[in-house]
């Protein structure tokens, strides 16, 4: 995922505020994630599910990880609310193309974002903040809060 130079997953100078919580599954850095009342778990919301906040997990910087790394069933998850027009680098699905800045992104129920439908029935939470083509992989994407 960090092969084009993305070591971090929140790149604002003032960070969100942090939130930990364990978790209850493997947990992916950059990846949209849920909290429940026993812990945290990347999100399966569909896109169509209004109302939650949005929530990415961000690396492992007190335990000196990275990008690369995901969080173990049971450690401290660290993650965070991305607020409108900060920038994060978050997980987004695999064969998405990114053909411009401003394209509205939106869950794909499996903790990535997807580019959003045309039609608005998608809510919308980020928007890409790049250009770029995901390839065969979920891939590390700038983008703003929305």
């Amino acid at each position: 995922m960090a092969t084009d130079g993305k070591r971090k997953i929140f790149t604002d100078a003032v960070a969100p505020v942090v939130h930990e919580a364990a978790a209850t599954a493997a947990v992916r850095p950059g990846a949209l994630v849920e909290q429940s009342a026993t812990g945290v778990a990347e999100s399966n919301d569909a896109s169509t599910v209004f109302g939650k906040q949005a929530l990415f997990a961000d690396y492992d910087i007190l335990g000196a990880g990275d990008v690369d790394t995901s969080y173990a069933i049971g450690e401290n998850v660290i993650f965070r609310k991305l607020p409108q027009d900060c920038t994060a680098n978050v997980l987004v699905a695999a064969s998405s193309n990114i053909t411009s800045k401003g394209v509205g992104l939106a869950s794909n129920g499996a903790g990535v974002l997807k580019i959003a439908a045309a039609t608005g029935a998608d809510k919308i939470i980020a928007y890409s903040d790049e250009i770029i083509n995901t390839g065969a992989s979920v891939t590390l994407v700038k983008v703003k809060g929305a």
